[in-house]
């Protein structure tokens, strides 16, 4: 601000309080169970806004000095994180904390002449936020240094305004999160809403009427099959000719890449019976297993790639962020060099289902459809493609069928692992799932049905979604205003903030005046 408001005093964080670096401690020391003679550690996924103490690493005791133990009123910062988003953030220890924070985080210890409140409020600000965005620095790992926190220049009011600054925004903040609150339950209210119409309309209630005037249209189940047959025979050739073709090429090249192996037509696994439904559906609907009913299944490629997204008509491999539920995002990718082949037959086309299969837990079996042609992208070596003959399964029916609650909690079941996940794509996982495949003119009307609905249910979540950045960015508003000086009137009676830091300054000079006390070491015998 080029004018203060009366009493205000520019300072620098260093001079309210001092920054205390986490803990470092080697893999092998770090264990998930607490005991005798170990710590709690908190980590930057523990920080959001408030501090949780989920999922914590204990480390022994020996490793920790007392100065480091999070006390009443600590902020503990993210200092390194692969998250741009994370790194940078703060929350307020609300109560002593038996443990400590590792190398990636660090404890700011506020002066108790400052109100911690008011500087915990200081860091949620935009004008931090955007300050950090701009100097986290780092190829795979945003970091920041001692200095981008304690060289950080704000106006410090006086101590009495700041308790006026810290109620206020309290008050204004309750609202806020009164009302966000309500719209973060009717969104979630929505999402079972949603969850509850697609059951209704996969056990075949939402077209109940129209089945019973349109019975002509059904065929058996070995009619079906002999036509997915046909057109599984057909991608199989398309996809060998292109691996063909591009084989001639690299043979006739001379950067020696060698070639990939050839595409395997898919297989089909003799059952004695056909599959019971999975939940209660209507008997005219027949039902596959899933390698029974899709022409082929890809499993990508992941070269080393640059770091940018393909440009031009250049090709590019897919990132597996690209795979989100019901949507998929094929400007996320990167980039092939100039050195490699691309592989035509990997490329991504509009109507295929894609599936995350590693991956962290939460980021696996994530399932989508591409809508549009991303252009000249090809799949990931973290993700499945399947393909389906349209003229028998809708790429769209079977996109919400598989992102149903039921289909998503079969999914789940065949995970393996629990950080580091994988889903089992094999004849006995998921290509051995059951699914009712009602004639394609009903999944033309139970995707038309399903739109009118669902798209109300988008337009309500986009409004409050919409409301949700308004509350944020009016809680910025109050913050913006609070450190400006303008939302709660100055005190000429206040002790003026130039006053303070005289006192917090001198305290410092006498405590480093004062004699440390010695250690004394135990000689070994």
């Amino acid at each position: 601000m080029s004018v203060l408001p009366n009493g205000w005093i520019e300072c620098q964080v260093d001079e309210i309080g001092r920054l205390i670096r986490g803990i470092t401690y080697q893999k092998e020391q770090a264990s998930k169970s607490p005991g005798a003679g170990v710590m709690p550690i908190l980590r930057a996924n523990n920080i959001n806004v408030t501090l949780n103490y989920d999922d914590l690493v204990y480390v022994p005791r020996t490793l920790v000095d007392q100065d480091q133990s999070i006390k009443k009123g600590d902020l503990v910062f993210a200092m390194s994180s692969g998250s741009l988003n994370l790194v940078g953030k703060s929350a307020q220890a609300l109560a002593d904390f038996d443990g400590s924070c590792g190398a990636f985080c660090a404890i700011l210890r506020i002066d108790p002449l400052v109100s911690v409140k008011f500087a915990s409020y200081l860091f949620q600000a935009n004008k931090f936020r955007r300050k950090i965005s701009e100097i986290a620095k780092g190829s795979n790992i945003n970091n920041l240094k001692r200095e981008h926190i304690l060289d950080h220049r704000f106006a410090l009011p006086p101590l009495a305004e700041q308790k006026r600054i810290v109620g206020k925004v309290e008050e204004l903040f309750s609202e806020l999160d009164e009302g966000v609150a309500n719209l973060k339950q009717a969104r979630a209210q929505l999402a079972v809403y949603r969850q509850a119409l697609l059951k209704h309309a996969f056990e075949g209630h939402l077209t109940a009427d129209w089945r019973s005037t349109h019975a002509q249209e059904l065929e058996s189940a070995d009619q079906l099959l002999a036509r997915i047959r046909a057109e599984r025979d057909q991608a199989f050739e398309t996809e060998l000719e292109q691996w063909k073709e591009a084989v001639a090429q690299w043979d006739n090249s001379e950067d020696g890449e060698k070639s990939p192996p050839k595409p395997q037509k898919l297989k089909l696994v003799q059952r004695n019976q056909r599959p019971s439904a999975p939940v209660k559906t209507p008997e005219s609907w027949p039902v596959f297993h899933l390698d029974e009913i899709v022409i082929s299944i890809g499993q990508g490629w992941s070269p080393k790639c640059e770091g940018f997204p393909a440009e031009h008509d250049g090709w590019g491999v897919m990132k597996t962020t690209a795979i989100q539920p019901l949507e998929f995002r094929g400007y996320e990718n990167k980039q092939l060099p100039d050195g490699l082949h691309p592989r035509p037959w990997l490329q991504i086309l509009r109507n295929d289902i894609l599936i995350t299969r590693a991956g962290p837990r939460s980021r696996c079996g994530i399932v989508c459809r591409v809508k549009d042609s991303p252009g000249k992208v090809m799949l990931c070596d973290k993700a499945y493609r399947l393909r389906l003959p349209e003229s028998v399964v809708s790429s769209g029916y079977m996109e919400l069928l598989l992102n149903s609650t039921e289909s998503s909690n079969r999914i789940e079941a065949l995970k393996t692992g629990i950080n580091d996940s994988g889903v089992n794509i094999t004849q006995s996982g998921f290509l051995n799932l059951a699914f009712p495949i009602p004639p394609i003119s009903e999944q033309m009307e139970i995707q038309r049905m399903l739109a009118e609905s669902l798209s109300v249910i988008d337009n309500v979540e986009a409004d409050i979604d919409l409301n949700l950045h308004k509350a944020e960015a009016l809680r910025q508003s109050i913050l913006k205003k609070a450190f400006a000086g303008e939302l709660v009137p100055q005190d000429p009676a206040d002790e003026p903030a130039a006053a303070l830091l005289a006192r917090i300054r001198a305290e410092r000079e006498a405590q480093a005046a004062t004699p440390k006390p010695t250690k004394t070491r135990t000689k070994k015998a």
